[in-house]
């Protein structure tokens, strides 16, 4: 604003000038200067469109009903808050629920397993009028909210009552095993309120079928705990089993979370076996990280002295007789150094031991990016030139059926160097690793650790064919979904059709439902809690399974947004000088007058 008082000073002294010096018209020049000021300035206002705040008009009521599951959950008041939406809203107003979405007023009970309300809020401010939230206080983005969004509404709180709650918060089951592994499960319990009970009970079974209970401490109210049970080799059977984790507390007024689901895959024989003689960073980091992209079983050995292995998850000691016979059943061996033996495995990735005994040149490689190769769509999106150099990189040999994968550069320059080489045959199908220090991609986290972790999911993938990394098809979802939540799908790779026609099958039905994709390839629906077994019709060849929990975090108590104390909504709006139709008239008017005037006085 302070431009437009210097321009209007400005244009003011430039008509003065003009008609009081210049053309010597005295009373009669100031009126006309003043004419133009007004005129110019007008003009200026209209081309800047200077804005300005007015008091909003008072609209219809919109309130805003959070229709999230807390309102519904052990000490929740919905019933309370759709009666005060409804009064709030009496006459001309407006409700809408909001939850993962905004929707018109339903008295349904709340199914949403999230409460979102920046959405809304938007959608409020933009009917104008006053506004009213009405809500438990628990909203998942009302702290990351910009202020003048988060000040658009009155208020109105109504807390949830804490009552005797012990829930499953976390629950960690390895995606997959072998049938002889043991099975541990981790779980987080949390408490709230004065149970019945210090003492509860944990509970796993898979159908009808019971597998293993143990009694657990329970943390003291409110507080959280780690607990753990371990089913026994040989529990679980060869298959895909959907596990039931339930926590049992005396007192408990909420047991919607007291039950997680989780899948776990069972095999006679891992897919994948990791040999590392002898162990170093390199193993040690591929030990950690290749069970996170292959949904297969992993077993990795260690060769720690000459003839002694140990099992790299448990450190037990293994005979070397087991280990050979493991990684011959094995459908992918990667190996780490130089085994004493070999497996003889028609898919393999060997990884370098020490590259300078075997002649590899030391220096900082900087890894320059895929080459042509079956695996450059899948590395295509990683920023290879801000990870941490290779330390070394080992002499290869190529053949008519060699692809370079990824290539490096010695302090980036000079000719590049394959690192990753890949071999293609009727016989056999092998990735050589020639670069040494890849575990420092890992150590670094971030960007990094995706880079390592693409590459080995690029790798496995294709040395296995995508049967054991991505599962079958194009099509994927996730496994286990929280209550409320949509199933996302994404579709893999390129060419994503617009729809994809999916059969259903639940607990008591099959039903066929139709996916729209995005232009990401992703697609959302929801699902009422249970166990459901999909199959892609058109285009057909995806099947999955997946898990829709009795379980949300929505259930048990949790923050509360930090309303601003005496909140008071703002109701005023900018409003430009364009949209007054009187400035308009102002200035034609004003030039009108002083061009009459002029004419009158005989000035050109």
């Amino acid at each position: 604003m302070l431009w437009l008082i210097v321009a209007l000073g400005i244009m003011a002294a430039g008509a003065v000038y003009v008609y009081v010096w210049r053309e010597r018209l005295g009373a009669h020049g100031l009126a006309l200067a003043a004419l133009r000021t007004l005129a110019l300035a007008s003009l200026v206002a209209l081309l800047a469109n200077v804005t300005r705040e007015v008091t909003a008009g008072r609209g219809p009521t919109t309130v805003l009903l959070d229709a999230s599951l807390s309102l519904q959950a052990a000490g929740g008041r919905w019933r309370a808050a759709l009666d005060t939406a409804r009064t709030l809203a009496a006459g001309d107003g407006t409700v809408l629920r909001f939850g993962d979405g905004v929707a018109p007023l339903d008295t349904a009970p709340p199914t949403a397993g999230r409460s979102l309300a920046g959405p809304a809020l938007r959608i409020a401010a933009a009917r104008g009028g006053p506004v009213v939230l009405v809500t438990d206080g628990e909203l998942g983005d009302f702290a990351t909210l910009p202020a003048e969004l988060a000040r658009v509404a009155d208020v109105v709180l109504l807390p949830r009552d804490t009552l005797p709650d012990a829930a499953l918060t976390d629950v960690g089951v390895p995606r997959a095993a072998t049938a002889d592994d043991s099975v541990t499960i981790t779980v987080t319990v949390s408490t709230w309120g004065a149970l019945g009970d210090s003492m509860g009970a944990l509970d796993v079974s898979t159908g009808t079928r019971h597998l293993a209970r143990r009694s657990v401490v329970l943390p003291p109210a409110p507080g959280t705990a780690r607990r753990s049970v371990t089913l026994a080799p040989g529990t679980l059977a060869a298959g895909t089993h959907v596990l039931d984790i339930r926590l049992s507390a005396a007192g408990d007024r909420e047991p919607r979370d007291d039950l997680r689901q989780r899948i776990i895959t069972v095999t006679a024989l891992p897919t994948v076996v990791l040999l590392a003689s002898p162990p170093d960073w390199e193993s040690r980091f591929l030990a950690r990280e290749l069970p996170r992209v292959v949904r297969s079983p992993v077993r990795g050995y260690a060769e720690i002295t000459p003839g002694r292995w140990i099992d790299v998850t448990t450190a037990e000691l293994v005979s070397a007789a087991r280990v050979r016979q493991t990684a011959r059943q094995a459908a992918l061996v990667v190996t780490c150094g130089r085994p004493g033996f070999t497996s003889g495995a028609p898919v393999a990735w060997r990884w370098p031991g020490d590259a300078t005994e075997g002649g590899g040149a030391v220096g900082e490689w900087y890894v320059t990016g895929p080459g042509a190769t079956p695996l450059a769509s899948r590395l295509a999106a990683v920023e290879w030139d801000s990870l941490p150099p290779l330390v070394a990189v080992s002499p290869t040999t190529g053949s008519d059926q060699t692809w370079v994968v990824l290539g490096a550069r010695r302090g980036r320059r000079g000719p590049a160097r394959p690192v990753v080489i890949a071999r293609d045959s009727a016989q056999s199908r092998t990735l050589v690793t020639a670069g040494e220090g890849m575990w420092r991609w890992a150590l670094r986290g971030g960007a990094a650790l995706e880079a390592y972790r693409a590459l080995l999911a690029a790798g496995t993938d294709w040395l296995l064919g995508s049967a054991a990394v991505r599962g079958r098809g194009r099509l994927m979802a996730g496994e286990v979904v929280a209550r409320g939540l949509p199933v996302v799908f994404q579709w893999l790779g390129d060419s994503a059709p617009p729809t994809v026609d999916l059969d259903v099958t639940g607990p008591d039905s099959t039903r066929r439902i139709t996916l729209a994709l995005d232009a990401h390839g992703a697609a959302e629906t929801h699902l009422k809690p249970g166990v459901y077994q999909w199959r892609a019709v058109s285009p057909a060849g995806a099947t999955g399974l997946v898990v829709v929990e009795s379980y949300s975090d929505e259930l048990h108590p949790g923050p509360v947004a930090a309303f601003a104390p005496g909140l008071v909504p703002v109701r005023r709006a900018a409003v430009g000088v364009r949209a007054s139709w009187w400035v308009f008239a102002l200035a034609i008017g004003a030039l009108v007058i002083e061009w009459g005037w002029r004419m009158r006085r005989g000035l050109p």
